[in-house]
């Protein structure tokens, strides 16, 4: 059985180069990868490799559970968009 690998960012520069290296060098299958980005539709280009695309936003917790459903390992390419609230 192969693992699922979800890619935050995978509309960034650095989460699409993680995931067509995947795709192209790791011969990943598509099925086995999920790309999360708050744009899912700037990821339509991967969905038609047929990679599982999600919406996720960091500030919405519901949103990562779902994103982050069925994931067995996940890489989290970091934002600068984070609500970190001090105080």
């Amino acid at each position: 059985m192969t693992e699922t690998l979800l890619v935050t960012g995978a509309s960034g520069q650095l989460g699409r180069a993680v995931i067509n290296h995947l795709l192209d060098a790791q011969k990943v299958p598509p099925a086995s990868i999920i790309a999360a980005t708050r744009n899912p539709e700037n990821l339509a280009d991967l969905a038609a490799r047929g990679v599982t695309v999600r919406a996720v936003d960091f500030n919405d917790g519901a949103s990562l559970e779902k994103a982050f459903e069925g994931a067995d390992r996940v890489l989290i390419i970091s934002t600068g968009d984070l609500d970190l609230k001090t105080g």
